[in-house]
Order: C-alpha cells, then structure tokens, then sequence
C-alpha cells in the first residue's frame, strides 16, 4: 500500500511525453459522471439497447471488448484500485470523531459501532460507484457535514456530560437519516444510469431501498421516542438499524456477484482505516508522554520502560495486521467476510491501544504512589512509631509533603492541600492526651491516614491532561479515600480492557487469516493455532489481573511496568 500518490505535488504527464502545455491543463469537472465502464458504454452506442448478460467477450462488431469477470460476468461499472484523495479525506473524519467504568466503556462501544457503520455505508458505495463529478462532490461534503454533526452524539452517550440529552437526540437522529437518504440518492442515480442492464438493476435498487427505510428508520426515531430520558433501549435501536444495514448491503453483494466488491479496493479502504485507528493510538501514547513529563519533576525507568513497550505495541499490531495478508488468495465471499470482521477488529484495536494510552499515565502514578508507600507510617496503630516526640515525627510530616510538594510541577500539592493545620491538630492532641498515648495514636492515625489518601489522590490529579474524565467518577463532597478508590475501580475497567482488547484482536487475526487463506500450509495452521492460544491467555490474564486481587498488593500495582509489556511478549510469540 503506497501512501506516497496521496501527497504528491506533481501533475501527472501524458504517456507519451508530448504537447507538455496540454498535460498541465486542468480538466473541468462535469456535473454528473457515469460509472458505468467505457467500453460497455461503446457497445451500448453502437449497439443500442443490447443483452449484456448473453453478450459474448467481443461485440458483434467485432471491435469493441467487454472486459469480464473470471466467473464470466461482464464488469458493468468502473473499477478502482486505489483510494482517492477524497475517500482518504473522508475516513480521517472517522478518527476525528473517537472509558472509564464499565456503563462508559459500553457506551463507547455503542458510540464506535454507530460510527464504524455509518463509514461503512459510504464506503461500500464509494469503492464500487464513485466517479469525480460534482455530484458526488456534494453528497461526499454532505457526508463531511454529517462526520461533524457527531458532536451532538456527546451527551447522549457520556453518562457524565449534563446536556440535554433530549435535544441531542433529535439531532442527531436527523443527521443519521441524512446519511442515509443521500447514500439512497446515490444509488439511484446509479441505477439510472445503468437502466439498460438487467442484471444491476434488482441489487442497485435493493440496496437503495435499503438505505431509503434506513433512513425513514431514524428519521422515525425522533419522534417516537420524543419524551423521556436517553437510555439503553434508544441507544441500541439506533446501532442495530446500523448493523442490519451494513449486513444487508454486504448480502446484496455477495447474492448478486455483479456488484461484488471484487476488483475493488476496497480491501485497501479498510487497510488504511486500520492504519489510520493505529495512528490515533500513536496521537495518544504522545499526549499521555507529554503529561507524565509535565506532571513530574522527574521520571523513572520503569515510566520510560512502559513507553517503549507501547511503542512495540502499536508496531505489533502493524505488522501482524500488514503482513498476513495475501490479495492474490481472497475468493469474493471470503474477501467479504473478511471485509466484515474488521469491525470486531477495529473495536478490539480501539480497546487495545486507548488502554494503552491510559496505562502508560496509570504506571507514572503508581510509581508516585510506591514513593509515598516508603514515606507514609507503616502502622497507623502507633503512627509516631520510632520517634522520640511529637516534635521530630510532626517534622518529619512536614518535611515529606513538602517532598511530595516538589516531585509534581503541574500542580503545586502546598496550594492543593494545607497539611499545617493537620500538623497543628496533631501538636493539640499531644497537649490534651500525650503523646503516643492510645488515644492519640488512634486520633493521630487518622489525621496522617487523611493526609497521605489527600497525597496519593493529588498524584492523579497532577496529571490532569488525561485523568480529568476519571476523577469525574467520584463526587467531589466524597471522602479522599472513596475517591481514591473510585480511581482504582477505574483502571480495574481499564486493565481487563486493555487485555481483553489485546486477546480479541489475536482471536480476530487467526479468523481473518484462516478467511485469507484458501489452501493453508501446515507453517499457516500453526501461526493461527499460537495466535488462538495466545489470544485466550491474554483475556485470562486481564481477567485474572483484576479479579484475583484488586488491593494495592494485587498486579496492576505491583507490576504495573509489565501490564503493556505481557501483551507485546504475547503478539511477538503470536506473530
């Protein structure tokens, strides 16, 4: 797949080299462009109305070939086998347009699945019809128009944003039919200009049916469910009339072989979506680097070790996604159903590489918060245990915030939390009850367990670049220590996301090579066997990771450097 052609600068000249000034000429734009192929439209003119289905390989004139496909169809409309500069535009939006506890993460799915769908919509019209005219120039700007109404798609599927869920609703169902009514127009101009070939005209005109009850479908959305609040049931009728849609046109295609997505490139499309979802993760893993060096005065090698290990995450998923695939082995249906499989794949790449991201700052506070376990009393029973007085071990306080004062730069913790009147309350209790007394250190105790839940809190909050939407799980009147513990249930979520992701995606890869290949060779059994065995381990991992021990003595944070490292061990096995 060479991206250089989409960026290039230069003219493109005329074969032969001659009449220069001629080849630099820009060509005007028509209005309306047939997809139908040339020769096709030669036979057509010179026959008339003619038979294509019973035309032999040549015309009667004898002149004029019908290129044809190798199970004899003649291949009625235009080939592509390259991405234009438009499609390539218009699948950036779909990155443009992409958790933390469980309810979020399904939202998040429920979000990319509307998404991924509609894409598809476009893309399957795309790679078999589109010609540059003006026409479809405005239906592409139309759809561009739609990638940017997902912004009314925010509220209703974050549970943490207070806007009008109602209002966005409505919105949003009308920019969803748009979508689909334009795709619906497009296909009956298609079907117009192809309405001398019978053999088009029931799947071009079903698959615009399609589209057009598709579009009533969510047009009637917005008013059905007109009152009440934005729940579940709402949420999945729209992504289910997303899922059937895409099916359906995908089953047209495979029914009416004249219309498959054979000769297409529409494998590439989807190579370069892949490519393009990788690439978000590269824009994340930069953002979550960028705010572990700006949240501390300083980094660990076990911070800049889980940074390497996410860069060879995302290598891994480039070459084992690249290079198992083999154009010259894809039948029609097996390239469809490989075409299909790229949704569970791109949601487990999704998963994989956004837990990533989040792993990456997760490990550069847990390194801060093994820090503190050094400094913080090991038993709050007798916190002042090995100190002489209340004066050395209320120094010895003091001076460990102001320690945690200068590890973190985003934020100051002197202008976050004023430890002085902890240290005061502390002296007081030495004056009413004595100093280590059993009702000072059980009162002590609690003071200095308040203070270091406050410290451990701060270090998510300093770096707030991407934890801001996690501390939005507890409420802000809640207790240091439930909040801190509404941090850790997050990244429960987000470890098992992580391996889950990871697992998925190898169990994805061993289907899509298995459809990729016709005849395998017992080297290919073998990839897919250790592919689908790793796979399993990885989600077992992730699942035990969090559920065997969710206490700051379980894995995700005692080994929290190797939480992204197992994964890329396992896809360097697996590859």
């Amino acid at each position: 797949m060479d991206l250089a052609r989409y960026f290039s600068t230069r003219r493109k000249q005329s074969k032969d080299g001659s009449n220069q000034t001629e080849s630099h000429q820009r060509r005007h734009l028509p209005l309306l462009a047939t997809p139908v192929n040339k020769d096709v439209l030669e036979v057509l003119s010179s026959d008339g109305s003619v038979d294509l289905e019973k035309l032999d390989t040549h015309s009667s004139s004898g002149t004029l070939a019908i290129s044809k496909t190798s199970s004899g169809n003649p291949i009625i409309y235009k080939r592509h086998h390259e991405a234009s500069t438009i499609e390539l535009f218009y699948d950036l939006f779909f990155v443009a347009n992409l958790a933390t506890d469980e309810i979020a993460l399904i939202n998040y799915l429920k979000l990319f699945t509307l998404l991924w769908f509609t894409w598809l919509s476009v893309t399957l019209f795309d790679v078999r019809f589109s010609v540059d005219c003006l026409w479809n120039r405005l239906c592409k700007a139309v759809q561009f128009g739609v990638m940017t109404g997902w912004v009314f798609a925010g509220p209703i599927f974050d549970k943490y944003d207070a806007s009008d869920d109602r209002r966005s609703f409505k919105a949003f169902a009308l920019v969803l039919a748009i979508s689909r009514f334009t795709i619906a127009l497009q296909y009956i101009v298609v079907l117009i200009q192809g309405r001398h070939f019978r053999q088009t005209l029931v799947p071009v005109g079903l698959s615009a049916l399609v589209y057009v009850c598709s579009g009533v479908a969510f047009l009637t959305t917005r008013f059905v469910f007109a009152s009440g609040a934005i729940g579940t049931k709402e949420q999945v009728t729209w992504f289910i009339f997303a899922i059937v849609e895409g099916l359906l046109i995908i089953g047209i295609a495979i029914y009416w072989r004249i219309v498959s997505f054979k000769y297409t490139h529409l494998v590439e499309r989807m190579q370069l979506l892949t490519l393009i979802i990788i690439g978000e993760g590269i824009i994340g893993m930069v953002k979550s680097v960028a705010c572990i060096a700006k949240g501390q005065s300083h980094n660990n090698g076990r911070e800049v070790g889980t940074v390497i290990a996410a860069c060879l995450l995302l290598v891994r998923f480039s070459s084992l996604y690249f290079d198992q695939l083999s154009h010259d082995r894809f039948g029609t249906i097996r390239q469809q159903v490989w075409v299909s499989l790229h949704y569970p794949l791109h949601a487990a790449i999704l998963f994989c590489v956004e837990g990533s991201t989040s792993i990456i700052v997760w490990n550069s506070a847990v390194q801060a918060l093994k820090w503190m376990w050094t400094r913080k009393p090991t038993d709050m029973a007798n916190p002042a245990y090995g100190f002489s007085n209340d004066a050395d071990f209320i120094n010895y306080l003091n001076k460990t915030m102001w320690d945690i004062d200068a590890r973190f730069k985003s934020k100051g913790w002197n202008s976050t939390y004023l430890w002085d009147g902890n240290l005061t309350t502390i002296a007081n209790y030495t004056n009413l009850y004595g100093f280590q007394t059993a009702t000072w250190n059980n009162r002590t105790g609690n003071v200095v367990n308040k203070m270091f839940n406050n410290a451990q809190l701060f270090a998510f909050e300093s770096h707030a670049d991407t934890l801001a939407k996690i501390n939005a799980v507890a409420y802000t009147n809640e207790s240091a220590e439930a909040h801190l513990q509404a941090v850790y249930d997050v990244f429960n979520v987000t470890v098992m996301q992580f391996y889950i992701g990871a697992g998925a995606m190898l169990l994805i890869l061993a289907i899509m090579y298995w459809f990729n290949k016709l005849h395998k060779t017992k080297y290919e059994f073998g990839e897919m066997i250790i592919r689908t065995a790793i796979g399993f381990a990885l989600i077992l991992v992730g699942v035990a990771a969090v559920l065997v021990n969710r206490t700051t003595s379980g894995f995700k944070f005692q080994a929290s450097e190797w939480i992204i490292a197992i994964v890329v061990i396992g896809f360097t096995v697996g590859e």
